[in-house]
């Protein structure tokens, strides 16, 4: 049973392979089964208002200019699909954020029911984790090219705390007290897209990847409108690996009346994706 065993698995790894390959030579543009791996120099604007319980309360904050939030960041990306059936692809995306930044300002801040009036120092941590599951048709199948249609869910978890200090002055304008303050909000922001699809195949070692969406819907108490888009191309030096070179932009405006964070939140994320990619 021990020699029998010895022989059958390196036959089922080369069945496997060669599934794979029959596979995925039956339409060029399309993978049977891709992990991508790699850099995200991502752009972040946002403006953000947290009201706590009395709604409209809060101050609106634009995270350049109020909290040197802003600016390009390089983050780890991660890229899935897998096609088990012909027309029938599903992708999985993830990344993190994670930023400290400080600001002077020289205005009263209300943030989540907390007056942060300042005339110092306003230390702030934004902290994100952006998910997409999408579910592609490819509805045409050519000898280059294949067109789909997606839906799926884009799902957004951030947090940002406030952390300043107020100074109290005598007549004489020397500092006679005082004291920091902090506020915290988070929330999760769901929101489901639909949208296009396109791959076109140059060569058997370049390829176009395009994709765009949009959607508008209320889901657990998050009144939210989502556009996002993908345009680039992957170069393969050798068959089964690649370089994936690509512009990503996403944006969602959403209007939350959730417990932990009662507000509006504004994001955009954009910017230029490097990825090493395999392929079956």
């Amino acid at each position: 049973m021990q020699h029998r065993g010895r022989h059958c698995l390196p036959a089922l790894c080369v069945s496997l392979l060669f599934f794979c390959n029959a596979h995925a030579d039956d339409h060029p543009m399309l993978d049977y089964l891709s992990v991508s791996v790699g850099g995200f120099a991502n752009n972040t604007s946002a403006n953000l208002r947290a009201d706590g319980s009395v709604r409209g309360s809060g101050t609106p904050l634009d995270f350049s200019r109020d909290l040197g939030q802003g600016g390009t960041r390089a983050l780890p990306y991660l890229d899935v699909t897998w096609r088990p059936w012909d027309r029938h692809e599903f992708e999985f995306t993830y990344y993190h954020d994670s930023h400290d930044a400080s600001r002077y300002l020289d205005r009263s801040i209300q943030f989540n029911e907390q007056t942060l009036a300042l005339g110092a120092q306003l230390d702030s941590r934004f902290t994100l984790d952006a998910a997409s599951v999408i579910y592609r048709y490819w509805a045409w199948i050519g000898d280059q090219g294949a067109f789909g249609i997606a839906a799926g869910l884009q799902a957004y978890r951030f947090s940002l705390k406030l952390s300043g200090t107020a100074f109290a002055s005598n007549g004489s304008g020397t500092e006679s007290a005082s004291g920091s303050r902090s506020a915290h909000v988070s929330s999760d922001l769901p929101d489901p897209s639909i949208g296009i699809s396109y791959r076109y195949q140059f060569a058997n070692w370049v390829r176009f990847v395009g994709d765009a969406g949009a959607f508008k819907a209320d889901v657990d108490q998050v009144d939210a409108t989502l556009y996002n888009a993908r345009v680039g191309f992957e170069f393969y030096p050798v068959e089964h690996f690649g370089i994936v070179t690509q512009y990503a932009f996403n944006k969602i405006n959403a209007d939350v009346t959730q417990s932990k964070f009662n507000g509006d939140a504004d994001f955009k994320f954009r910017g230029f994706q490097l990825l090493l990619k395999a392929r079956f």
